[in-house]
C-alpha cells in the first residue's frame, strides 16, 4: 500500500536507519500515528529529550513507503 504524499513528506529525515518524521508536540505526534494507524503502516515511535530542543517524537517509518 502507498502511504498519500502528505504522510510521505513528513518523513524527512532517518533515525537507526529508518525514514523518521519529527514533531514537537504530542498533539501532532498523536495526529500522525492515527494516520498512520488508519493506513495499516507499520512504525515505530520514540521520545528525545534534550535541554536545548525540548522533547522531540519521533516516528520511524518501519515498511518501505512503496509497500513491500
Amino acid at each position: 500500500m502507498s502511504l498519500p504524499l502528505s504522510i510521505q513528506s513528513k518523513f524527512n529525515t532517518t533515525y537507526d536507519g529508518f525514514p523518521t518524521a519529527i514533531f514537537t508536540t504530542s498533539v501532532e505526534y498523536h495526529n500522525f500515528t492515527t494516520m498512520l494507524s488508519e493506513a495499516k503502516t507499520s512504525f515505530k515511535t520514540k521520545i528525545n529529550k534534550h535541554k536545548k530542543r525540548g522533547r522531540e517524537f519521533l516516528v520511524m517509518l518501519v515498511e518501505s513507503p512503496d509497500g513491500d
